[in-house]
């Protein structure tokens, strides 16, 4: 990089970071609230736009992901994904929204009651604090530091320090509304930069029937489409399958970041049409020119060695040492102009610090919401509480980066399946199970981040068959929660009953909803929002089996799955507006519920 590579790269992060500044006096009037909430005006599209920017921490990670596993890598995230994402647009989102809280710790004091939901609240927050929140930011900036190294060499400590420094800021004084317009500016850049990036580079190395040829020769495995495959058995898919099932329970899904732009979302429509409009963003929208760029990279640096050890190049290769590389190390062989460099670093600096600032104000709203005294009763107060706080958690993070992370592939899996699994369970317990106590709550919390530390990287589960470790961590918090719930008291009935007025959730409700009285709001049924979700999730489906076709060419497979895709959500769109329609003519359907 020369000195036109830096100047793009500075003009970027300064435009960022005068958007997330705009939001400032906006956020410091609303208090805490507004400072974590967006005030809660945040539409459809930046909701959509945002979650995908934050999903997005770095764009290098999908083209190591088709380098080490292929096409059929993908499916590594889009098992699990194809399914989560209508079931949070179509239930979760709507609940969210509707209980008018600011975290999502603060709805285990709606959920639960007494002494042990103050202590669960507290705990759980801490633990998305503190450890969530921290492996992650730990993660992508590892990654990062790794993914821009072959073009600026910069140390782990200096990346944090430059760019971690610049969201930081604009983080700390712009809260959640700086955080998702920000968010906005930065995946335009990123798709931008991408998507040029690979015109230029099938340009560059023969044209794409070429590319794609040549991997039919040295690597036929890595064009198969769909697993079970040479890289992704079917006991490792099956188990994503379900795990997908639970996913809006995890905090790096929709329990996470994504949660606090529903709970900021204008009202609960804004929240399911931002969820629908960020599954077609995130699953194929945002990842074609990734995948593209990771075929590229297929046709340049596939060994033999690297097919053996599915981690690293030996030391004596001059092209690439690390699968991590390959997105930087693709931009120095490609010869492209100076100033275009700087746009490509400019873009992937831009997915970094959209997910930094989505972590560091997720994490913050925990401390001041949750674990903050309430003593520190003015708004203002709070306000300045939050930013030093959003300090602190990404020193802390940064400490954790510089001394533990190491091995991306692994730790991809981990951050994105392992370290979450044994707190998904919680996202059907919660919400559609009146019997779940806070006992099993606690269970939950207390054990799970530990236990999947242990069992991928103490037990060394992290080197055998994916499914294996998932299984394991699954079936020991299913057999947990079970047995601690039951084995303890129910919650008290005024207690149930509040949380069912405020939330109106479906499921196995009927003791409790037959003693409370609400209005009819013409919201969905529970059979209309299985039937609206396995549409969903068909559509999604057809969307990412489109994506991967495009690729090698196979068109009959491309538009039989397009096709299923556009009419399936056709057909859930118009349902979703004509229950829309319904629910503006009850007079009460608008209103908000209290206890």
């Amino acid at each position: 990089m020369n000195l036109i590579d830096w100047l793009v790269v500075a003009a970027s992060c300064g435009l960022v970071f005068s958007v997330g500044l705009l939001f400032a006096r906006r956020s410091a009037k609303k208090g805490a609230a507004g400072y974590f909430a967006g005030d809660r005006d945040v539409p459809w599209w930046a909701i959509g736009l945002s979650n995908t920017a934050t999903y997005s921490s770095g764009t290098g990670a999908f083209v190591m992901l088709v380098l080490v596993f292929g096409l059929s890598g993908n499916w590594l995230w889009w098992a699990s994904w194809i399914v989560w994402m209508p079931l949070v647009a179509i239930v979760w989102a709507r609940l969210w929204r509707r209980m008018q809280i600011v975290t999502t710790a603060e709805l285990i004091s709606l959920r639960y009651g007494g002494k042990p939901a103050v202590v669960a609240r507290k705990l759980y927050a801490f633990v998305c604090c503190f450890g969530f929140a921290v492996l992650i930011i730990a993660y992508i900036t590892g990654f990062f530091a790794k993914t821009i190294a072959p073009l600026c060499p910069l140390a782990t400590w200096q990346v944090l320090l430059i760019f971690g420094g610049i969201t930081v800021v604009y983080t700390m004084f712009g809260g959640l509304l700086g955080v998702v317009y920000a968010d906005v500016v930065q995946f335009a850049i990123m798709i931008t930069g991408c998507t040029v990036f690979f015109v230029l580079a099938v340009s560059h190395h023969g044209g794409w029937h070429n590319i794609v040829a040549h991997v039919q020769q040295i690597r036929p495995t890595g064009l198969v489409q769909t697993p079970p495959s040479s890289s992704i058995d079917l006991y490792t898919l099956i188990a994503l399958f379900i795990q997908g099932w639970f996913f809006a329970g995890s905090p790096t899904a929709g329990e996470g970041m994504t949660a606090q732009r529903f709970m900021a979302a204008r009202d609960e429509r804004h929240a399911v049409g931002g969820q629908l409009f960020n599954a077609f963003l995130a699953l194929s929208f945002r990842t074609l020119p990734l995948i593209g760029l990771g075929v590229v990279a297929m046709s340049l640096f596939w060994t033999e060695d690297l097919q053996k050890k599915l981690g690293a190049l030996p030391e004596s290769s001059t092209m690439l040492k690390d699968p991590a590389y390959a997105w930087g190390q693709l931009i120095k062989i490609s010869h492209l102009p100076h100033g275009f460099i700087g746009l490509l670093v400019a873009a992937e600096v831009a997915a970094f610090m959209g997910s930094l600032s989505s972590l560091i104000n997720w994490g913050g709203s925990f401390v001041v919401n949750d674990l903050l005294p309430e003593r520190i009763a003015k708004e203002e107060g709070k306000v300045w509480v939050s930013r030093l706080t959003t300090l602190l958690l990404f020193l802390f993070a940064a400490t954790v980066t510089i001394l533990f992370v190491d091995n991306m592939v692994s730790w991809f899996l981990f951050i994105n399946s392992a370290m979450v699994i044994f707190l998904l369970p919680l996202s059907w317990f919660r919400f559609f199970w009146w019997r779940f106590n806070v006992w099993g709550e606690l269970a939950a919390v207390i054990l799970g981040l530990p236990l999947a530390i242990v069992v991928w990287f103490g037990l060394d589960f992290q080197s055998k068959p994916m499914w294996q470790g998932l299984g394991l961590l699954f079936g020991l918090s299913l057999v947990v929660l079970f047995t601690v719930t039951l084995l303890t008291p129910p919650e008290s009935k005024e207690t149930l009953k509040r949380f069912y007025a405020r939330c109106r959730p479906p499921g196995f409700w009927k003791p409790i909803r037959d003693e409370v009285d609400l209005p009819d709001t013409g919201e969905p049924t529970a059979t209309e929002m299985l039937v609206d979700s396995l549409l969903g999730m068909i559509a999604s489906l057809g969307l990412v089996v489109a994506t991967n076709a495009v690729f090698v060419g196979d068109w009959p497979r491309f538009f039989m799955s397009l096709i299923t895709c556009i009419l399936t959500g056709a057909w859930l769109l118009r349902r979703i507006l004509l229950k829309s329609r319904q629910a503006d003519r009850v007079p009460l359907a608008k209103a908000e519920v209290t206890p």
